[in-house]
């Protein structure tokens, strides 16, 4: 199955699966690159709200905003 093949079914999931999907990509990338997420775990403990994202943010940054190809 090719990358592409791969984005469309994964474009064609419902929310839930959709979500399911990323933790698992997600956990993938945890177990190859401890330097990320020492990065992200900083970011997560930070309290100051001046350095949150919104969802609208992430989203854009994880362009799930985009319609599917």
């Amino acid at each position: 199955m090719s990358l592409q093949q791969l984005k469309s079914e994964a474009a064609s999931l419902p929310e839930e699966q959709r979500r399911e999907l990323i933790g698992y990509l997600l956990s993938l990338k945890r177990k190859t690159d401890s330097a990320y997420w020492d990065k992200i775990e900083g970011k997560i403990a930070d309290k100051d709200p001046s350095h949150w994202v919104g969802e609208a943010e992430l989203d854009d940054a994880l362009r799930l905003n985009e319609p599917a190809p």
